[in-house]
């Protein structure tokens, strides 16, 4: 990243010594000037007439007498001012500055053609620019980056007019047309496109700057199918230099209002492509860095997009870190930022526990990113009684579970030496199940259930008393039978002999 700022820091000076020397530019209106014409001339006080050729006296001024100006006409339909080269010339830049404190010109047209064409001719042609603003800029600055052929530049102000005080009106002080020639003429040295080549540096970039001709009204800057990437503001006011930005940059086209501190100041400007302020995950924006000629300094300025020379500076959300990318980044030309896209991922902060209770085994690290996890142990002597020992880093920053606290045992902790303290409850509801399904009777092993099935001796009080008078009388009952079915047979031996 450091490499590629000092690269661009490197391109950037090139650009500029180059820019600012450049000798292939000039203002074709006072050096490439063929002729000029205005739609009608005004006649003031003192027969002073305010003829096109005015416009081309190199003086920022609103006096009535030093501008180019049209009569008022009420039925009129169209009020033109108009400027022929000498030769098709490449352009690059427009300055035009009108009467101060009026705003006659209202939605006025820039047109630039490549032949001579008549005024009724530029309803079929399109504009290069057109302001259509009810209360137009006292002074506009068009930039065309790539160039623009021209041999003619017009002026139009085209109202349908209703009302009897209002008619159309050109009121030009200043036109600045810069730009160069294919051809070298005496009366323009140094004008002629380097190289043959119609595009300026062959398309390198170019600092282009506008001074401020008034301390009141509007100054609007316009790139011509470009951005604008404003670069620097002479008068060095950091709340007005805000503004500007605010205003213009990264836009085709803005409006600034203008001050008496302002006035003669000069704004820096490139017209070139621009780089997307891409939103990225978990990173907050910080400010957008300004480069020129070797000064930098920031502003708080946060729009959609930034400009070449311009770099962002983000920082991750809270809780994040940037594990992957740059938060610097730099645009470069074709709207492509230089410095890879960050990534910030989400961090737990640091886990705390009771040092004086609680042995920590898992090391200390400056970032505890998502799945990580930590572990305890409780100090000799001292068991857990809440928490978990434990610990991971969950998706949303926070640890699962609650810190462990571990509390001195009250009884000898030998005692407890074989005893499992369960605090997880799904593992304390799981050894509950293991011993019910322990202690679960065997129905089919009772006594109840084997007597059913077969003879089973019964140790029990009452079968051994019932079982002995039973067995007792059966016997003698037996007895006596035989002995008694003997006795007629004993009386007969007695009784008879033998």
């Amino acid at each position: 990243m450091l490499r590629g700022l000092q690269q661009i820091n490197t391109l950037f000076t090139i650009l500029v010594f180059r820019e600012l020397n450049c000798e292939q530019l000039c203002n074709l209106g006072r050096s490439h000037l063929n002729n000029t014409s205005i739609s009608s001339i005004y006649v003031g006080t003192g027969d002073v007439r305010l003829i096109a050729e005015n416009a081309f006296n190199g003086q920022y001024s609103n006096y009535l007498s030093q501008c180019a100006g049209t009569k008022q006409d009420l039925w009129k339909k169209t009020a033109w001012w108009q400027v022929t080269f000498k030769s098709l010339s490449m352009i690059f830049k427009i300055n035009l500055i009108f009467r101060e404190e009026y705003f006659r010109h209202e939605k006025y047209y820039v047109f630039i053609t490549n032949e001579t064409v008549s005024p009724e001719e530029l309803n079929a042609l399109n504009p290069v620019y057109h302001d259509g603003h009810v209360k137009p800029s006292y002074q506009n600055t068009i930039v065309f980056p790539g160039g623009h052929q021209g041999l003619q530049v017009y002026i139009l102000v085209n109202r349908t007019v209703n009302d009897e005080n209002h008619g159309n009106y050109v009121e030009l002080c200043e036109a600045e047309v810069y730009g160069c020639i294919h051809v070298t003429y005496e009366e323009a040295p140094g004008c002629k496109c380097r190289n043959g080549n119609t595009m300026m540096d062959d398309q390198n970039l170019v600092l282009w700057d506008s001074r401020i001709a008034f301390g009141n009204g509007n100054v609007t800057l316009h790139c011509y199918k470009d951005y604008l990437s404003i670069m620097n503001l002479t008068s060095q006011t950091e709340s007005e230099l805000e503004s500007i930005l605010e205003a213009c940059d990264g836009k085709q086209q803005c409006t600034i209002p203008t001050s008496q501190n302002l006035k003669d100041s000069s704004i820096s400007f490139y017209c070139t492509d621009r780089c997307v302020n891409e939103a990225y995950n978990n990173t907050i924006p910080v400010s957008q860095l300004m480069t020129d000629s070797g000064l930098r300094y920031h502003t708080n300025v946060i729009t959609e997009f930034s400009a070449l020379f311009k770099s962002r500076e983000l920082n991750c959300s809270d809780r994040h870190v940037l594990t992957k990318g740059n938060l610097t980044l730099q645009c470069q030309r074709e709207g492509q930022w230089i410095g890879e896209a960050p990534v910030c991922n989400i961090t737990c902060q640091e886990p705390i526990h009771d040092n004086s209770t609680t042995i920590r085994h898992t090391p200390p690290f400056s970032n505890y990113f998502v799945d990580y996890s930590v572990t305890y142990t409780c100090r000799k002597n001292h068991r857990i009684v809440e928490g978990n020992l434990t610990r991971v880093c969950n998706k949303r920053g926070d640890w699962t579970e609650d810190k462990p606290v571990c509390k001195r045992c009250k009884c000898p902790c030998e005692r407890l030496k074989s005893q499992n303290f369960i605090t997880d409850p799904q593992e304390l509801h799981n050894r509950i199940k293991e011993i019910e399904k322990e202690l679960e009777i065997n129905k089919k092993a009772l006594s109840a259930t084997v007597r059913k099935k077969t003879c089973a001796k019964d140790e029990r009080k009452s079968a051994k008393g019932i079982g002995s008078v039973l067995g007792i009388g059966i016997i003698v009952f037996v007895v006596s039978i035989i002995v008694c079915s003997d006795i007629p047979m004993l009386y007969r031996h007695i009784r008879y002999g033998p």
